[in-house]
């Protein structure tokens, strides 16, 4: 992962670093862990070092089909030229901190400087971050470590404390209308069981009611804020709030903050890889910039260097992309939810006469809800949340609501508030009826 921009000195530098790495020191961890029993002590906790080639022993042995809550805090980086991230690994690379092949991450698609876990010594490790609630796919020791290339760990700096508790409790109901896909890093397990998830304030909902009519949820949450050329508030607390509350409502929900290019490919193409097996509600949503471009609409990646108009098809997201994705399986009910319409990111110089987002034909099966219509832009809102998400967030758990009485209220309630500066849109194929929670 060492590297420049230069092609010869790459070679260099990878070929030092490799030869560094043969003869450089090993460290270990040399305390001694005792098993704990998590349901007599509630919380666990441990350090896991960035210069530590070992997997981390928590002392935590899982118990398949049971539920486990990690919380991680603390700075590492993965070289002396990288950042110091989060154990999200966000921000960890510029100009002499580059991803490269010949410096593999363990987990693909995720930063080198992200929390890593797996169960057992041959199990598959999957990505923790900063928080992470999973269901074990089976028995044996949870270890942790850094996302970096294998035995090249020795020149890392920092540390994160993990925190391991039990997550929320399984409940043993059996769900007739489908299976519920439970994903578990990056491997996936078919179960017949339900796991609620954390809901605050007066509006949580009970877990029979959710368990009664879950079919089979699945959803991507991406949320970007962090752009180099045109920074915005919202979208990661709008992503936040979305993946908590629809976590709520009983999907299994897959949440990507500040994403590259890369990472958004990866989150869709797993995403779309899940919904294959049918007989699913599949929601993507996406909070940050959205551009058109010659009628296509492009998703904005964090990482995007766009000089001119035409950079945005090869360095941003075509939404026919995610289309693509929920397309393949013709028995889902596909949501799309785009609060992407905010100003134009592209340099002054290259914004062509296009505004907003253009409109979208989904597969069959499709409703597609837009931030405001065709050709204009949204407010991203002064409060924690932008002004679209907002509304979609509290009307989302309002029960006996139909899908399309969700979106037409978030357009009376959005139309009201800016006094018609912004008309939220909807495009639907969708001939069936669903309700993100039905009526008692």
């Amino acid at each position: 992962m060492k590297q420049t921009k230069q092609p010869l000195e790459l070679v260099s530098i990878a070929v030092s670093s490799l030869m560094l790495s043969a003869c450089a020191p090993r460290y270990t961890y040399q305390d001694k862990v005792a098993i704990v029993d998590l349901m007599t002590v509630r919380t666990v906790k441990t350090r896991v070092s960035a210069s530590v080639e070992d997997w981390r022993d928590s002392g935590v042995r899982t118990e398949k089909g049971k539920a486990y809550r990690v919380s991680a805090k603390g700075q590492w980086r993965t070289y002396p030229s990288c950042n110091f991230t989060g154990p999200d690994g966000i921000g960890l690379y510029k100009d002499w901190c580059v991803k490269s092949p010949l410096f593999p991450t363990i987990v693909a698609g995720y930063s080198h400087s992200s929390l890593i876990a797996k169960i057992g010594e041959s199990g598959e490790p999957f990505v923790v971050g900063a928080e992470k609630e999973f269901v074990a796919d089976n028995d044996g020791v949870l270890l942790f470590r850094i996302n970096d290339t294998l035995n090249a760990n020795f020149d890392n700096e920092g540390f994160v404390d993990v925190e391991i508790q039990m997550g929320q409790a399984v409940v043993n109901k059996p769900i007739n209308q489908a299976n519920f896909v439970k994903n578990t890093g990056d491997a996936s397990v078919q179960a017949d069981y339900f796991e609620p998830k954390h809901s605050t304030g007066q509006n949580n909902i009970p877990i029979d009611i959710v368990a009664a009519t879950l079919t089979g949820r699945i959803a991507l949450v991406i949320g970007n804020s962090d752009y180099a050329y045109s920074p915005l508030k919202n979208p990661v607390n709008d992503a936040r709030a979305m993946a908590s509350s629809l976590k709520a409502l009983g999907f299994d929900v897959e949440m990507v903050l500040n994403a590259n290019q890369e990472q958004m490919d990866e989150a869709i193409d797993y995403f779309g890889r899940r919904l294959l097996t049918g007989n699913q509600v599949g929601l993507f949503y996406f909070a940050g910039h959205g551009v058109q471009v010659d009628g296509e609409n492009y998703l904005i990646p964090v990482d995007a260097v766009i000089k001119r108009q035409s950079d945005v098809r090869y360095k941003a997201v075509n939404i026919g992309q995610i289309m693509g994705a929920m397309g393949d399986a013709n028995d889902n009910l596909n949501i799309v939810i785009l609060d992407a319409c905010r100003d134009n990111p592209l340099p002054r110089s290259f914004r062509g006469g296009s505004r907003g987002l253009a409109r979208v034909e989904g597969p069959k099966g499709t409703i597609i809800g837009f931030a405001t219509s065709p050709g204009s832009v949204a407010a991203d809102g002064e409060g924690e949340n932008g002004l679209y998400t907002k509304h979609l967030l509290s009307n989302m758990r309002e029960p006996g609501l139909s899908i399309e009485q969700v979106f037409k209220k978030v357009l009376q309630g959005v139309d009201k508030e800016t006094s018609g500066q912004q008309i939220p849109w909807t495009e639907s194929s969708f001939t069936g009826d669903f309700s993100f929670l039905p009526g008692k």
